[in-house]
């Protein structure tokens, strides 16, 4: 709330989000997503991000494994699924996978 009286807040709802840049920083931007799917972004985040919230979104490979929330900048997060990206999900696929392989066949690999 400012002096002037209470500020707008933005609610977005249930919407997908992909390949983009989102850039929060140094800025106070009033926005709350809830429940919303960002794939492939790359979120911006720094101290002077405020009046910010993400609540039960879902975070695909994106540039960040976390939102640490800030109740004095106004920034929140809570119930957010953090997806690894592609890319570490498949070696650590290949990793396992060549495991199960060895242990079958021990002598083989």
């Amino acid at each position: 709330m400012t002096a002037g009286g209470p500020t707008e807040e933005r609610v977005v709802y249930s919407e997908r989000f992909q390949g983009i840049s989102l850039d929060f920083r140094g800025k106070g931007v009033f926005v709350r997503y809830d429940r919303c799917e960002f794939v492939k972004c790359t979120l911006l985040i720094d101290q002077g991000t405020e009046q910010l919230t993400f609540t039960g979104c879902v975070f695909k490979d994106c540039n960040i494994d976390h939102l640490q929330a800030d109740e004095e900048r106004g920034v929140y997060a809570r119930n957010n699924f953090f997806d690894r990206p592609l890319d570490e999900r498949k070696a650590e696929f290949e990793i396992q996978l060549a495991k199960a392989r060895a242990a079958r066949n021990p002598g083989k690999f």
